[in-house]
């Protein structure tokens, strides 16, 4: 599975594409508790504007089943993780503007494979993870739910890197 990854100046740098002005398809942004998500939202909201993609935001809160009977009845800290998670998953799109247009998904259990999962209903094209800043030392970005996601789906990762390091590689450019 190819794992891209988009600095903002070649994020700025698509085409329009030339399927009647839009193309059609879904980008699922994968947001985790950390605050690599709203890097990875503010990236998916920009990609899918442009592209003409569907905007799924999906939140995947890692938990188990703490009755081990698979009924669909949630103990109470499971239900309070996924109300959370909607919360959040609210707030974020309110902040980012994507409110309006944006369709959210909420799932508790494994990230990687929930995120997988919700790919494949989905039939999604993308999906965009946040990353986590790394030291001057060590380059590039890092996301252990990216190479999570690479036995988990076939569909391609793209890695969101850090505002930071966006505001700065756009200042050098």
């Amino acid at each position: 599975m190819p794992r891209w990854r988009v600095s903002a100046a070649a994020a700025t740098l698509l085409v329009t594409p030339t399927y009647g002005g839009q193309m059609r398809g879904t980008l699922i942004c994968a947001v985790t508790k950390g605050g690599e998500s709203a890097d990875a939202l503010a990236l998916s909201a920009e990609l899918s504007k442009r592209l003409g993609l569907r905007l799924v935001l999906a939140h995947a809160v890692d938990g188990i089943d703490a009755f081990g009977n698979g009924d669909g009845v949630e103990s109470v800290s499971m239900q309070a993780d996924r109300q959370d998670a909607e919360r959040r998953l609210a707030r974020l799109a309110y902040e980012h503007g994507v409110a309006d247009r944006a369709e959210r998904r909420v799932a508790v259990g494994e990230p990687a494979a929930l995120l997988g999962q919700i790919a494949a209903e989905e039939a999604a094209d993308l999906i965009v993870v946040g990353s986590r800043a790394r030291s001057r030392l060590r380059r590039g970005l890092e996301s252990s739910l990216a190479r999570q996601l690479e036995t988990a789906t076939t569909v391609p990762v793209v890695i969101a890197p850090p505002k930071s390091r966006r505001v700065s590689e756009a200042a050098t450019s």
